[in-house]
């Protein structure tokens, strides 16, 4: 323990002496280790441990799928049997998502509710933050206006305060008691702003037909998933026995809750994010390497004396290795002031909207898992770094270097070598890095004008959730849009106005199973297409065309509605898929399952495609019902302006206040708006790419500039005598640039193998991606060339100047 001070001593001493390169050395580090530390703690939360639910890994997500097909929600009444015949679990719940209005406090706003069973909670393994939650007996009918708020929507609604309990809150005109507070850290599901008590009708526990419910259970312990999931199709085997229209060819799927939380996209993106974090490490070890390698070869002389004094090669070394890990530790204090100011810059540029649907993200920090990822990256950034330079500085001649004195010796072919070879991988990596990015930022770009033929400028865009309590029927339904589009049409600046489930580039529109008529369906296979409802001139508005030809027929018309023959009118593609052979027009096909109480629609057009999702160029089948005869309970409205949308936004909302005053309009913004909401993750994920590959850059050109002028200075003798001996000025500057240059070529060339492979999987990311794009790859290689030969000039040109009766008399 005395020899460990001691060289911890000797360490703070040696760095004092050297403030310059300590410097250096610790910001560099700190920048490396500052942004993974931050990172870490942002995936941490997100991907690994997005809630704060004891045994997560047990909680498992609950489906149906038909055909061995897609995962499906659940029918309630096959829940109800898994629940009382079920041993692998300790709890089933049972969830409803509902869109409902928040009423009596101003203007009507949109809520997110869920509707819950009380063992949802326990399935959580977790309790109130404030208050309680619900009891049994609050699941009956007439006992259920009760509710719990989410920590996100208590804070943002009751600014926090504990007498939000025993208030009432109004929803869709129903009053509810507030009775807790859920924790700020189990926020599940991510956008619900308010638990209700699911209070199930007689009728609906026994229906088989209509799946519309999520469910989560929590495994017993040990029992492993596969067995949960053996189990539950059991039952379904007999479900399907029992009940063959509606359960036949129906399974039961279990996954962990985890695994699909937040997605597919957002853990890859954070992944991402944090392999480009860590590629920055690498560059920051490979720039302080550099750095011990040009300050060992100037302590050669202290460690030839130390060893003519008797000091054993491993005690230098452990002295040596004792100021790298001091230096990481260092740097790795540093690091941490870094990681929180990082992470609220990270947490800052997360739009708000889009990190509502991040599960976890309220729970960033900088806990004791970041804490500890700090030290191990400050102590392997140490060893990283310093080892190699450590080793380089004991391979020194003592009876030379004594005989040199205070003058250094010029350093090994070895140390020249490894001094090279870290360079060009600063390079390389930079290179990597910024041609990823800027491939990115280049789809994202292109993605944004996607939709310009439709005027997105010029087009106002909001939802409207009609609550099921007062808009029961489908005339109901069928009456209010048609009468808010023609409350809206008249609107002085309007050109038009419609209403759709989805519109083009928007992802939401999903794929739903669907039957033909007269053609039985195949075990193992699931048609499906795309299915939206549209208003009747959807079609003239988005330039969505009849095909040419016998078979395009017609599309929807003003009298098509609730007394008339259904209709649908599909794409192209439907048509081809599933009449290769025949024309679609008159054939009748149904969506959903074949226990769907959905009515049979008659194909009366085939229009060409349009695409819907922002990142899938597959662009599915479709199948366009008319609003007017299948009326949802929610659509998106979209306004026509002949100048900006944005101002004719306060007549929209008065005109439809005047038909239902307690319906709020959510999203209410310019298409363009919303086609740049829908693309902010892919920002901001390119935005932190770009970010750490400018650091990248920025670290590599110092590297190479840094390993020139070390190059310089050992050469400096060289150097004089080649110009006394007549060499000219400039053809040491081509000597010291050549140099250069091959090094910068190595690193580049390496630099496009890794970006070739980035390159990929940024294609695969964003439809807009050319992963051989030859502007990127050339514009880029020729930049980080220069920046690379810029930074080499200046130490090139000292060494062109270098005065050969100074340099010989200094030797």
């Amino acid at each position: 323990m005395q020899t460990l001070l001691q060289d911890v001593r000797y360490a703070f001493r040696q760095l004092r002496k050297s403030p310059g390169f300590t410097i250096t050395a610790v910001l560099t580090l700190a920048i490396g280790i500052g942004a993974n530390t931050a990172c870490f703690s942002i995936t941490d939360a997100v991907v690994l441990r997005p809630l704060a639910v004891p045994e997560l890994d047990h909680v498992m997500v609950v489906s149906e799928t038909q055909n061995h097909g897609d995962a499906q929600q659940v029918a309630l009444a096959n829940f109800e049997d898994w629940k009382r015949q079920s041993h692998s679990f300790e709890e089933l719940a049972v969830l409803k998502p509902v869109g409902m209005s928040l009423t009596g406090s101003g203007d009507a706003t949109h809520v997110q509710a869920e509707l819950t069973s009380p063992s949802f909670f326990a399935v959580l393994r977790t309790s109130a933050f404030l208050g309680r939650v619900f009891e049994q007996g609050e699941t009956q009918p007439g006992r259920d206006r009760v509710a719990v708020l989410s920590y996100a929507f208590w804070k943002s609604h009751f600014g926090m305060d504990a007498k939000a309990l025993g208030q009432k809150i109004e929803l869709d005109q129903r009053p509810y008691i507030i009775v807790g507070v859920m924790p700020g850290k189990t926020q599940y599901p991510s956008v619900a702003d308010v638990f209700l008590p699911f209070a199930p009708s007689p009728a609906q526990l026994d229906d088989r037909s209509s799946r519309d419910y999520l469910v989560v259970g929590r495994l017993r312990q040990g029992v492993p998933r596969s067995d949960a999931q053996a189990e539950l199709n059991l039952i379904a085997g007999h479900l399907a026995e029992t009940y063959p229209a509606t359960d036949r060819n129906w399974s039961v799927k279990v996954e962990t809750l985890l695994a699909g939380l937040n997605g597919d996209r957002a853990p890859l993106f954070f992944n991402m994010i944090q392999g480009a974090t860590f590629f920055v490490l690498l560059v920051v070890c490979a720039n302080v390497a550099n750095l011990q390698f040009a300050r060992g070869m100037a302590r050669r002389p202290e460690i030839a004396m130390r060893s003519a004094l008797g000091a054993g090669r491993g005690r230098l070394l452990r002295q040596l290795l004792t100021e790298n890990l001091l230096l990481g530790l260092i740097g790795g204090v540093g690091g941490l002031a870094v990681a929180v100011a990082y992470m609220r810059v990270l947490k800052a540029a997360m739009p708000e909207r889009l990190a509502r649907f991040l599960a976890g993200w309220s729970n960033i920090s900088l806990d004791d898992r970041a804490l500890g990822l700090s030290l191990a990256l400050a102590i392997a950034a140490g060893v990283l770094s310093g080892f190699a330079p450590s080793l380089e500085a004991l391979r020194v001649n003592l009876v030379d270097q004594l005989k040199s004195g205070s003058r250094a010796v010029v350093g090994s072919g070895r140390s020249h070598k490894l001094k090279n070879i870290l360079a060009a991988a600063q390079i390389s990596l930079a290179v990597a890095l910024v041609i990823g990015a800027s491939l990115m930022g280049k789809g994202i770009l292109a993605m944004l004008h996607l939709a310009d033929r439709y005027r997105p400028a010029q087009t106002l865009t909001f939802n409207v959730h009609l609550p099921a309590a007062r808009y029961d029927t489908p005339e109901k339904l069928a009456s209010w849009y048609r009468q808010s589009l023609e409350s809206l049409r008249a609107l002085p600046g309007v050109e038009n106005a419609e209403a759709t489930t989805a519109l083009p580039y928007s992802d939401n529109a999903w794929l739903n199973e669907l039957q033909i008529e007269d053609r039985p369906s195949v075990p193992g296979e699931t048609a499906n297409a795309l299915r939206l409802t549209v208003s009747n001139g959807y079609f003239n508005a988005y330039q969505i065309r009849l095909v040419s030809g016998a078979a395009s027929g017609r599309l929807l018309s003003a009298s098509d509605d609730l007394r008339s023959q259904p209709v649908t009118v599909v794409s192209r593609k439907f048509a081809s898929r599933y009449f290769p052979h025949a024309n679609p027009l008159g054939h009748r096909i149904r969506m959903g399952s074949s226990a769907d109480q959905t009515p049979w629609l008659t194909i009366v057009g085939v229009v060409e495609e349009a695409s819907y999702q922002m990142l899938d160029r597959s662009r599915p089948p479709a199948v366009y019902l008319d609003a007017a005869q299948v009326p949802p309970s929610g659509m998106t409205y979209s306004i026509a302006t002949s100048g900006d949308p944005l101002a004719v936004a306060p007549a929209v909302r008065k005109a439809l206040a005047g038909l239902d005053a307690t319906l709020p309009l959510d999203d209410l913004m310019t298409y363009d708006q919303s086609i740049r909401e829908n693309l902010a993750g892919q920002f901001y994920v390119a935005a932190l790419i770009g970010s750490d590959a400018l650091i990248a850059l920025l670290l590599a050109a110092i590297g190479i500039f840094g390993v020139m002028a070390n190059l310089v200075g050992e050469r400096t003798r060289e150097i004089g005598v080649r110009l006394a001996l007549g060499a000219r000025r400039e053809d040491v500057l081509q000597m010291m640039l050549r140099r250069a240059a091959w090094l910068t070529g190595a690193g580049v060339c390496a630099g496009l193998l890794l970006a070739l492979g980035l390159a990929r999987v940024v294609a695969n990311l964003l439809g807009q991606v050319r992963p051989d794009d030859p502007w990127v790859f050339g514009s880029i290689t020729a930049a980080i060339t220069g920046i690379a030969l810029l930074a080499s000039w200046l130490p090139a040109r000292r060494a062109a100047q270098i005065d050969p009766m100074v340099a010989l008399h200094d030797e």
